[in-house]
């Protein structure tokens, strides 16, 4: 099992039991009737051929230690390097981990996304009062094989709270970080697009 499963799995654990006081965060959204794009993926039998993640050189990027610096991607918990490559890395292991179910149908598609906002806690932040992981993407499905557009491209905002303080801290001791977290989004986002979560699950951290 990988990392990103058994953070899910102990996420999931921690909300049943409640043994923290941390606010809780909900990674998906309550499903009550199947997406647009559920239906189409379902009646069409959709497997997932490609997954490209974008991340232009255009985005700026900020390694200030300050509340909030002035860029598009704010990514402190890989070593000093190419954030934009770190955080296109983050988006293809979460990606993968959810859609790993649509691998055996019939039409092949390709689920490309152009990341437009990567703004994660600084440490300045992270330590003190917490803030908002701004994740913003342009989000396009299209024929692996015509590429024929299915859907969109239509721009998502999966913004959640980031914790701060001693909450942080409770998180890091438990050995969840803000990539986990933000994978966990991620990972909630996709299944619920393409009908693969059926209901919501309270993620404690």
């Amino acid at each position: 099992m990988n990392r990103i499963a058994l953070i899910l799995v102990g996420l999931a654990a921690m909300a049943v039991s409640a043994c923290s006081s941390l606010p809780p965060v909900d990674v998906t959204q309550n499903v009550t009737m199947p997406s647009r794009l559920a239906i189409m993926a379902q009646e069409a039998d959709w497997r997932v051929e490609e997954i490209n993640v974008v991340v232009p050189e255009s985005l700026t990027v900020s390694e200030a230690n300050s509340i909030k610096p002035r860029a598009d991607i704010v990514w402190r918990e890989d070593p000093l390097g190419d954030r934009r490559a770190q955080v296109q890395a983050i988006f293809d292991e979460a990606l993968g981990v959810a859609l790993a179910p649509m691998s055996e149908g019939t039409t092949p598609i390709s689920v490309n996304l152009e990341i437009t906002r990567f703004h994660a806690l600084t440490e300045r932040t992270r330590y003190t009062i917490g803030g908002e992981h701004e994740i913003e993407f342009i989000f396009t499905v299209r024929n692996a094989e015509t590429g024929e557009t299915l859907t969109g491209p239509m721009p998502i905002d999966i913004t959640f709270r980031g914790l701060g303080g001693q909450h942080a801290i409770e998180a890091e001791a438990q050995g969840i970080f803000q990539r986990d977290r933000i994978q966990a989004q991620i990972i909630g986002w996709a299944r619920q697009e393409f009908g693969l979560a059926s209901q919501t699950t309270d993620m404690v951290f």
